[in-house]
């Protein structure tokens, strides 16, 4: 395994971000390139949790994937204007990233899936149905992802997260334009979603209200809600939780990993 840190530039943004790309070597005889997921940590907004980074890229690569994180702009890194548009450039970016790459990092370009947790599942969310507005940018560059999977996710400001707007660092005029339920469209992909039903921290509604949304659309979704778990339970196992804290560990809730897994078989080609 080999792991590479690429800062992002897009235009003259002033913004910064990063991806850690994590990859293994193919055991596959005929070299067949691997599946990717793209992986959006959650954070608030204000920084990127290290638990939902690297032991959720670890967990995939074990299945026989390579995976990309994203250290997308966040309040931490000292803005104070309003960066969530240009998050949505930085998860486009990582497309043509990959588009160029391909071949050396060994990446199945028919099959790459963004995953997002909490606040990054909020941009993950947003991602998959604006991908299309990124299609023109670059024609030889397929923006769409295969699949997109949420895990508790921010789906609408307006859910019971944030708790008060001063949450941010920086000015939102308008909820509305940041509402992931209401972009839902024809295009928006496949998606895969989980929460526990007592999340004290993004109500399960997001959940809820995201997949009456996809339905509406006829959009294919498969939809888990776990009884109970606190927020940020990332993979709810060990490899994720923080030291000698067993609220993280939730044997149930580790259900939705190899369960996600299988829907992502599902839809390989």
């Amino acid at each position: 395994m080999k792991t590479i840190n690429i800062p992002l530039h897009i235009n003259d943004s002033k913004f910064t971000s990063s991806i850690d790309v994590f990859l293994k070597e193919n055991p596959s005889i005929e070299n067949k390139p691997l599946p990717t997921v793209i992986i959006c940590p959650g954070g608030g907004y204000d920084f990127i949790a290290s638990r939902e980074s690297e032991p959720v890229a670890l967990a995939f690569m074990s299945q026989g994937f390579q995976a990309i994180v994203l250290n997308y702009t966040v309040m931490q890194d000292g803005f104070k204007e309003n960066f969530l548009h240009h998050n949505l450039l930085q998860v486009a970016k990582i497309f043509e990233i990959i588009h160029q790459n391909s071949k050396d990092w060994q990446i199945d370009l028919n099959n790459i899936f963004v995953l997002g947790f909490s606040a990054g599942g909020h941009l993950a969310a947003s991602y998959s149905s604006s991908w299309s507005d990124f299609k023109d940018q670059n024609k030889q560059v397929n923006y769409k992802p295969k699949g997109t999977i949420l895990c508790y996710p921010v789906t609408n400001f307006e859910l019971g997260w944030p708790k008060n707007r001063n949450q941010f660092d920086f000015p939102i005029s308008d909820t509305k334009e940041y509402d992931a339920i209401d972009k839902i469209n024809s295009s928006t992909t496949d998606t895969f979603i989980w929460h526990t039903a007592d999340d004290a921290t993004v109500p399960v509604i997001n959940t809820l209200k995201y997949c009456e949304g996809l339905s509406k659309c006829q959009i294919g979704f498969e939809a888990h809600i776990y009884e109970s778990g606190r927020h940020g339970l990332s993979l709810a196992t060990r490899a994720s939780a923080k030291l000698l804290d067993s609220d993280n560990i939730v044997p149930n809730v580790a259900k939705w990993f190899p369960t996600c897994i299988d829907w992502i078989n599902r839809r390989l080609t």
